[in-house]
């Protein structure tokens, strides 16, 4: 170990290439993204308050607005810890692999290659439905519009899937041909965000009736048929768990950000902190606004989204319920391309390190646009697939977008716990980024990160309630048991002997006598730090 690998100050990041190859890795990609570009990008991908209007129903089966409310202050308590970990470790090591990387970083070397092989699948796996998620909300909330225009019109599942391939197929133009203008795009995306939510929010508080204090914040409910008020409390989670998923997004972008080492973590807690305020508010907007419960979830059935009754009942004309619902279809529609890109970039960094088949095709940059075309056009392909499920049945895609929330908490949970670890480590020091907090801060942070994202694997795949059936069955846990049992089998067939975690692509200087160590470039694992 040499004295610099010994200290804990930053090391000198004299620039974003230099960063990239301590991370062992050639810089292939171009740096388009400044500091507001990025947390514009994190702010629409969160698209929190949007997520909400499309969820925050749920809770009058589990919690109720009581719930809502202080699970969501609990949430982005648990987000920010999640956010400030991640920050630190990009601040270390910016680049496009994040989870998988900083998992094969901070494990001890026996376990590197077998957990950054189970985090990479989880967090490709996570990306996957994370993408079909969104695609499915803005299909399915443009039908709800419908329905609410034309009573006579009859919803079919393969609109949604035919909406859902439109979508996904404008979002990868979009990061292919288009990809210069894609900065611009999702800062226009993050600024309408947050204009928006003033405009709806504004405008919900000045027109509606107002329900009473205890109607928002003592009003629990328990109609799931849980024996315990607890679990079903716990339960009522799902709707600022899912709002606040997919921090990681902007880290997946590193690699085309310029001044990552800081830029990255200051877009990461930015985005958090935008979103978690815009968040709350409209919760508590919306909840004031309802004072009709019973018909806003019985005309919510028609259209399938409840909020569409909310602005209906606040506003008490169908043209402005129908310009409000437009927001979010709009931002979702927007953030779909930030979405795309990330995965996208999630996928071809996963496949340069030889982790996913077929992985020297997908991990080519084309010349063109210096982008990983391939890696974009297979996850949209997998898109359409996904997306075909729905034509069958509707339970078995919504189990693929319950799955994206638990994979994405799961892949925050590893990383950081190793993490944690290794900074109680005597024997395996940490050289710090640019950007670290306090120490006393730093290990807090990594341990609320750690129980929250623990808690949340646990109860995202409880049923909504008893007594279970094939219909309310909450197959997230099903699916994610055999995509991971199919990656465990994947391992012992291919991955086991092959893959050893990243690839170091250049040599890693030591940091005391500038000279480049390239003894480890045949087993290829990160040992930078140990």
């Amino acid at each position: 170990m040499t004295s610099h690998e010994e200290s804990t100050g930053p090391p000198a990041y004299d620039s974003d290439k230099a960063a990239l190859e301590r991370a062992g890795k050639k810089e292939v990609l171009k740096r388009e993204w400044g500091f507001f570009a990025m947390l514009m990008f994190g702010s629409a991908t969160l698209s929190t308050w949007e997520a909400t209007s499309a969820v925050f129903v749920s809770a009058y089966t589990n919690g109720g607005p009581a719930s809502v409310v202080y699970g969501f202050i609990v949430a982005v308590i648990g987000t920010l810890a999640i956010g400030a970990s991640f920050a630190e470790m990009a601040s270390i090591s910016p680049i496009a692999g994040a989870q998988y990387h900083w998992t094969a970083e901070h494990s001890p070397p026996k376990l590197r290659a077998v957990l950054s092989w189970a985090q990479g699948w989880i967090t490709v796996l996570a990306w996957q439905g994370a993408i079909t998620s969104v695609c499915f909300l803005c299909a399915s909330m443009t039908q709800g519009l419908i329905i609410f225009n034309d009573p006579t019109y009859v919803p079919e599942r393969w609109h949604t899937t035919l909406l859902m391939i439109a979508l996904g197929g404008l979002a990868v133009m979009g990061c292919t041909v288009g990809k210069a203008l894609l900065p611009l795009w999702e800062s226009l995306a993050g600024s309408l965000h947050v204009i928006l939510f003033f405009i709806i929010t504004v405008a919900i508080l000045i027109t509606s009736d107002k329900a009473d204090n205890r109607a928002v914040w003592a009003t629990f409910v328990n109609a799931g048929g849980w024996p315990s008020d607890g679990i079903s409390f716990c339960l009522g989670f799902l709707t600022p768990a899912f709002a606040l998923a997919g921090i990681d997004a902007i880290v997946h972008m590193a690699e085309e950000t310029k001044h990552a080492a800081i830029n990255i973590p200051r877009a990461i807690i930015g985005s958090i902190i935008i979103n978690g305020v815009c968040g709350f508010a409209f919760i508590v907007a919306i909840l004031y606004s309802i004072v009709d419960v019973e018909a806003v979830l019985t005309n919510g059935i028609a259209t399938g989204y409840p909020i569409i009754e909310v602005f209906h009942q606040a506003t008490r004309n169908s043209s402005a319920a129908v310009a409000m619902m437009c927001g979010p279809i709009l931002i979702f529609s927007m953030a779909v391309f930030g979405s795309t890109a990330s995965a996208g970039r999630l996928t071809w960094a996963f496949a340069r390190d030889r982790g996913l088949p077929m992985s020297r095709f997908l991990s080519v940059v084309t010349n063109w646009n210096k982008a990983p075309t391939r890696a974009l056009l297979f996850n949209y392909i997998v898109l359409c697939l996904l997306s075909l499920i729905n034509i069958g049945s509707t339970v078995a895609l919504n189990a693929m977008v319950s799955l994206a929330t638990v994979a994405l908490y799961a892949s925050y949970g590893l990383p950081i716990l190793l993490f944690a670890l290794r900074r109680h480590s005597k024997t395996r020091s940490i050289c710090f980024g640019p950007w670290r907090m306090p120490e006393y801060l730093g290990i807090i942070s990594n341990w609320v990160a750690i129980v929250f994202c623990a808690f949340l694997v646990i109860f995202l795949p409880f049923p909504p309630m008893l007594p279970v059936t094939a219909l309310n069955m909450n197959w997230a846990s099903v699916v994610f048991v055999a995509v991971m049992g199919f990656a465990i089998v994947s391992w012992f067939v291919r991955g086991k002997g092959r893959f050893v975690g990243p690839i170091i692509e250049v040599g890693i200087r030591d940091g005391s006598d500038g000279e480049v160590d390239d003894g480890e470039h045949e087993h290829g694992s990160v040992t930078k730090y140990d």
